[in-house]
């Protein structure tokens, strides 16, 4: 590794501008370590520290079939379609890499085709969306619909002729040699390098898990970064969901599908009727519940939820009439299939039995959604993915609670582990101030919005914008938002206006604009230079103590004699506050003001927690300090 990263490498010989960082040398010869030696390492590394080089170049000079999982979608391109491109260049030894979405996110020409059949367009001189796409399919290599970049992202038609595994017919299908996806499988098996994100290698560890085949094909190694978002993917991919789209797809698919094949069975459509009735009742009860709502474990003997047994005799009713029709179309098979899969699935859940689940229903746009998930992924994870004898690295720039990593350990199930916390190559006592106002309220108080709508306002003043500004929860964001809106001279930007890739690029380029936003802006994002002076955080990221998952991890570590604030709650916010702030510094030339609106760092014994978890930085209680720290960046040479 001394050869690549190290004074004089590959890398400071033919890539201009190349700094040399001690910290990436360190951790590329910990990974090759590992790889070599198959074993399991936590790295903490801070961003600055070129990490994603710095995994690639052993994991690629190892010889091993090596699959890159990330947390979010801006890290995967970025390694697929910016660094793997340069080691490419740069390295002596040639590889293949191969990027793997979620079926999702790929056209299905067999849905395609049926979708066209079914069409009605009218007589006019306008081209149908549809013609759009049937073209693009023809010439497409991928079928990837990031190519169609004028489809909007939330394109209702994309729902009905994209692949999902409900309405996959498998090798049966007509359209199986030419399918985008078993394409791209046959590249990933062909490739060195396989590009994923959790969510895609959860789902194959879940297929797996069921001896249905694979999603991912064999590989040697895996290396997992953004690794902290890993156990909560896990959890949602280890569970069970029903949902009214679901159930209203099916119900439609089939229609069609009966009338496409002239399918005249009375009774097969009288089941049909039926269903629709039943599910509206089912999913009108589900809705009635709440947004969010945790159902508690079913007693032996008590009733399920109301409707749902004879909406689960109805599905079974379904699938056997199809069964018995005389030579029922493979499309109307899997329509069979579909039925008695949402019937099970619907049985678990209703039923609450498994004291190893947590089960809740709630609101998803315009429908509902019955799910169950399990309490302690770690366990799940250390079964199918820790106990195998591969290498797995798992990096981030927040694993870490107080300089351990016990945490991330128990949370995924990790029972041994090389580890390293490598020092962030920035200068943070020089680079960023920490501001801590000791005068608003508490923020379960009525006058905390109030309060702090006045403090950001300064701030921003004080910023002359250039701020991101992070909010714990949607009603903060949107009420402070609306009241600062007009009150300043810098266009405010909110979360949820337009699409995030467009937010983000507007942000960058308005160098004096302010962001409000909340959950998925904590994470992923890099915006570097004066566009982003300061980030404001509104209060500590704890999750509701209601939420479904939250409340059921507490209730099991108190039945292990355990204490979920201090093992559970503070250092999941802790992690998440890390993530939050990271988002200021980016590189060794960036300069900022940290905000934490939250008194309780200062009042609360377990503040401390969190301070010594940041950055080193020098801290201050008064607004002056960062107006003077700011003229001193406007003075720099």
């Amino acid at each position: 590794m001394e050869k690549i990263f190290g004074p004089g490498g590959l890398l400071a010989q033919r890539l201009p501008g190349y700094e040399e960082r001690p910290e990436q040398l360190t951790m590329s010869q910990w990974v090759w370590e590992a790889l070599q030696e198959r074993k399991t390492l936590i790295i903490e590394a801070a961003t600055g520290t070129g990490k994603t080089l710095a995994y690639l170049v052993p994991a690629i000079l190892s010889g091993l079939k090596v699959v890159i999982s990330t947390g979010t979608k801006n890290l995967q391109d970025q390694i697929y379609f910016k660094d793997i491109p340069l080691l490419q260049r740069l390295l002596p030894r040639s590889f293949s890499a191969c990027y793997m979405k979620g079926r999702e996110n790929y056209l299905c020409l067999q849905r395609l085709d049926t979708y066209r059949q079914q069409l009605t367009l009218p007589a006019a001189s306008t081209e149908h969306p549809i013609d759009v796409i049937t073209r693009w399919s023809q010439h497409t290599r991928t079928g990837d619909r990031a190519e169609l970049h004028l489809l909007p992202d939330d394109a209702p038609l994309w729902r009905e002729i994209n692949a999902t595994a409900e309405t996959c017919l498998g090798s049966p299908c007509a359209f199986f040699h030419r399918c985008f996806l078993t394409q791209m499988r046959q590249r990933a098996a062909e490739a060195d390098l396989i590009v994923v994100n959790h969510h895609l290698f959860c789902a194959d560890l879940a297929v797996r898990d069921t001896n249905f085949g694979e999603v991912i094909p064999s590989y040697d190694a895996v290396i997992f970064d953004e690794a902290h978002l890993l156990d909560e993917v896990a959890t949602h991919y280890f569970g069970l969901s029903a949902s009214s789209y679901q159930f209203e797809t099916l119900l439609r698919d089939t229609e069609q599908r009966l009338r496409l094949d002239q399918v005249a069975d009375r009774l097969l459509f009288t089941t049909l009727e039926t269903l629709y009735q039943l599910g509206a009742a089912f999913f009108a009860t589900m809705a009635r519940q709440g947004d969010r709502v945790r159902l508690p474990l079913r007693h032996p003997g008590e009733p399920l939820l109301p409707g749902v047994t004879e909406l689960i005799d109805a599905l079974v009713l379904l699938a056997s009439q199809i069964q018995n029709l005389s030579h029922p179309s493979e499309e109307l098979r899997s329509c069979a299939r579909r039925s008695l899969s949402l019937a099970e699935t619907l049985r678990f859940i209703t039923e609450r039995e498994d004291r190893r689940y947590v089960y809740w229903c709630e609101r998803r746009g315009q429908g509902m959604v019955l799910q169950a998930a399990p309490i302690d992924v770690g366990e799940d994870l250390r079964r199918r993915l820790f106990s195998q004898s591969k290498p797995i690295i798992l990096t981030s720039a927040t694993l870490a609670v107080h300089q351990d990593f016990s945490f991330v350990r128990d949370r995924l199930g990790i029972d041994k582990a090389d580890e390293i916390i490598l020092p962030s190559p920035f200068d943070y006592a020089r680079q960023t101030l920490l501001y801590l106002p000791t005068h608003l309220p508490d923020p379960r108080s009525p006058a905390f919005v109030d309060r702090i709508t006045a403090e950001i306002h300064r701030l921003l003043q004080v910023t002359a914008g250039r701020a991101l500004v992070l909010f714990t929860s949607y009603r903060n964001m949107h009420e402070v938002y609306q009241r600062l809106h007009g009150t300043l001279p810098y266009r405010l930007l909110l979360q949820g206006e337009r699409p995030k890739n467009l937010l983000l690029e507007e942000f960058k380029q308005d160098i004096s604009s302010v962001l409000f936003a909340t959950s998925s802006f904590w994470q992923g994002i890099d915006v570097q230079g004066e566009a982003l002076t300061a980030v404001i955080i509104d209060k500590l990221p704890f999750t509701a103590p209601s939420d479904p998952l939250t409340e059921a991890r507490i209730e099991l570590l108190l039945t292990e004699k355990r204490n979920p604030f201090l093992e559970y709650q503070i250092p999941a916010a802790i992690i998440t506050l890390k993530q939050g702030l990271g988002r200021l510094i980016r590189n060794r030339r960036d300069r900022g003001v940290l905000a934490i609106l939250d008194k309780r760092l200062l009042t609360k014994t377990y503040g401390r927690f969190f301070l010594e978890s940041l950055p080193p930085c020098p801290i201050t209680h008064e607004l002056d300090d960062l107006a003077r720290f700011l003229k001193q960046e406007g003075e720099r040479p």
